[in-house]
């Protein structure tokens, strides 16, 4: 294959092209842009083939500008002033970022965060012993206690006000979720339990001192719930959680024998129970089957059952259902009336769900947002 043959174009000289152009040949030369006119067409691409002249001719918005006007541009400063009032600089809508609304949290809702454990701020570990690193830990949990105690203290009192509020307008306990509002009835609820564990955990308290965290993790219903470390609280959801995941196998496996040991000839049997709109008559009705679901569902029953392999009796199995739909169709209702679940914040998210039998451990909160979600809409 041979070679193209190499070609040598020599442009013609501007002076033989414009005799205008002749003239500026012989001072310094400099091009300035001038902006076109709205009737004249703007043209930045010439085909190729094109002379000179041609290109010249067809960018009549171009000239040649002279050593003066080069001289006047270089001398001229840029201005320093301040611009105009009335100035006016236009900002796109897409360089203002997007910000998604906060969604507010009802008062009415969530108890006082006394009702909950302070935070825990554990000193860093430095080059000291760790026996002295140890009895430092100890001393931030007694700080830890102390501000535990201080909040059940002030809900115990806030607690007195509220049931003084609630009988005031109607003696039966069971109707005070409809005088109180949610927080209101959540407080009074909490208290109650934390009333009977105070004593115990503060004679623990004065006891132990600082050598307390290391055995308050295996008292964990001694301890009032403001007083109970992170620890703890992680331990107490793992051993709910597996012990519900233990009677749901071992119900599995005994479905056939405990169906048939309640059957009768004639009577049909009343079929899965929905906690959310189930009557409490009908737990009256109910097999012994559906009582242990709804049992290892919400975990009524102590582990002392699970531990000697027995079967509780139906009628203790009855009252300790009926305690905890009862209560949980109240809370129902509650959150319903002051605003829904929506409004909830992520404790309490996280406290509804384990009160209703929904694995919490290793789930973020739009996962139990969206489980709880579907527990109100059935």
């Amino acid at each position: 294959m041979k070679p193209r043959p190499i070609l040598h174009f020599t442009p013609p000289t501007p002076r033989s092209i414009c005799p205008a152009f002749t003239a500026q040949c012989h001072r310094p030369l400099s091009y300035a842009r001038t902006a076109p006119s709205s009737n004249e067409p703007q043209s930045f691409s010439q085909p190729r083939g094109k002379s000179i002249h041609n290109a010249f001719a067809l960018r009549p918005h171009m000239r040649f500008a002279s050593t003066a006007a080069v001289a006047a541009t270089a001398s001229r400063k840029p201005s320093t002033s301040s611009p105009s009032k009335s100035t006016k600089i236009a900002v796109s809508p897409r360089s203002t970022p997007f910000t998604a609304p906060v969604p507010q949290v009802r008062a009415k809702l969530n108890p006082p965060p006394e009702t909950y454990p302070p935070d825990l701020q554990l000193p860093p570990r430095g080059p000291e012993l760790y026996v002295k690193y140890l009895y430092r830990c100890g001393r931030s949990y007694i700080t830890f206690y102390k501000q535990g105690v201080s909040n059940v203290r002030a809900t115990l009192k806030l607690a007195k006000t509220l049931r003084a509020k609630a009988s005031s307008q109607t003696p039966d306990k069971d109707k005070w979720h409809t005088v109180l509002t949610r927080a209101e009835w959540q407080v009074v609820n909490r208290s109650g339990n934390d009333r009977l564990r105070l004593p115990a955990f503060a004679a623990l308290l004065v006891v132990f001192g600082e050598w307390l965290p290391l055995l308050v993790v295996y008292l964990t219903p001694v301890v009032p719930e403001p007083c109970r470390i992170p620890y703890q609280l992680e331990r107490s959801l793992k051993s709910a959680e597996k012990r519900r995941q233990e009677r749901e196998r071992r119900l599995a496996i005994d479905a056939a024998r405990l169906v048939a040991r309640d059957r009768k000839p004639g009577v049909s049997s009343p079929g899965v129970i929905r906690p959310q709109t189930v009557d409490l008559e009908a737990l009256d009705r109910a097999d012994l089957f559906t009582l242990l679901s709804l049992d290892a569902r919400f975990g009524v029953q102590p582990r002392v059952w699970d531990w000697l392999f027995l079967t509780p009796p139906k009628a203790l199995l009855r009252w300790g259902l009926k305690r905890r739909i009862g209560y949980l169709q109240k809370d129902d209702e509650a959150i319903r009336r002051d605003g829904g679940f929506q409004a909830l914040e992520v404790r309490e998210v996280q406290r509804a769900c384990v009160e209703r039998g929904i694995r919490v451990l290793g789930r973020k909160e739009g996962e139990l947002r969206k489980e709880l979600a579907g527990w109100f809409e059935r």
